[in-house]
């Protein structure tokens, strides 16, 4: 049993839903990814979702696309990512997923890409642009790593592919809670509600919902037709608009603590 697969499990034990924060690595600067991640850590995260900056991320709203920028002004390149893992691996406890886009995967080589990161600790992967029908050699790969593979599925996708990403993925399955690009949104419970209950008949992977959540009453409402919420921009935005003033870190941990009851 996987970290993910584990977490899941305990929670599931204790009645409890997945609290999953996105951030981006080297947002704002490197130097504060450390502290962002423990800080997210202690103040009750379940899982960190570690994003690989990206300079065409095409599933990102205005957020996330300046926040992936300011990474990469910051020189936040995979090598970096990677040695960031080798020192600070130890501290951090919570499962963490790596999300990129392909093309890093592609430049390192696949396999070694996954076998880097899988050494450093990192238990599951998310590739938003890799395409079902060509990751038969990543899902390969990864499941002999025993690295969860994170698919996506959307409001539009098709019954057929549902099924199959429900049969490929591991760890559990990301549910897009509306169609288009990430950043705060109206959602509409009941159209997601009927989404994991049909996806829940295909087999009992949890399913967990992001894009579009921002306020507190929004996830506990999808907390309790769902696995587990995902937030990212709205976390970001904060850590935007306050990483500079004394008491950034106190006041990111009662912002998170206010998204976990």
């Amino acid at each position: 049993m996987g970290r993910i697969e584990e977490k899941f499990y305990d929670l599931r034990i204790k009645d409890k839903k997945a609290f999953i924060v996105y951030v981006p690595f080297g947002f704002p600067n490197i130097s504060l990814s450390r502290d962002i991640i423990l800080t997210l850590q202690e103040s009750g995260v379940d899982l960190v979702e570690l994003g690989l900056p990206f300079s065409d991320p095409l599933a990102d709203g205005s957020i996330l696309q300046e926040a992936n920028q300011i990474a990469l002004q910051a020189k936040a390149t995979t090598d970096k990512l990677f040695s960031f893992l080798q020192k600070f691996k130890e501290e951090i406890t919570v499962p963490l997923i790596l999300m990129s886009y392909y093309n890093p995967l592609y430049r390192w080589g696949l396999k070694d890409f996954l076998s880097r990161a899988k050494y450093l600790g990192i238990d599951g992967i998310m590739v938003v642009d890799l395409p079902l029908e060509e990751s038969s050699d990543y899902i390969s790969i990864a499941k002999r790593l025993d690295l969860d593979t994170i698919f996506f599925i959307t409001p539009t996708t098709s019954l057929v592919r549902k099924k199959k990403i429900m049969e490929v993925s591991r760890g559990f399955v990301y549910y897009i809670s509306v169609t288009g690009i990430t950043g705060p949104k109206n959602l509409s419970l009941q159209s997601i509600r009927r989404e994991i209950s049909s996806l829940r008949k295909m087999n009992q992977l949890p399913i967990c919902v992001g894009f579009g959540i921002h306020s507190v009453s929004q996830a506990r409402k999808i907390r309790e037709i769902s696995d587990g919420i995902i937030l990212g921009s709205v976390i970001v935005e904060f850590i935007k608009e306050n990483f500079k003033k004394r008491d950034f870190l106190k006041s990111l941990n009662v912002l998170v603590r206010r998204f976990c009851v």
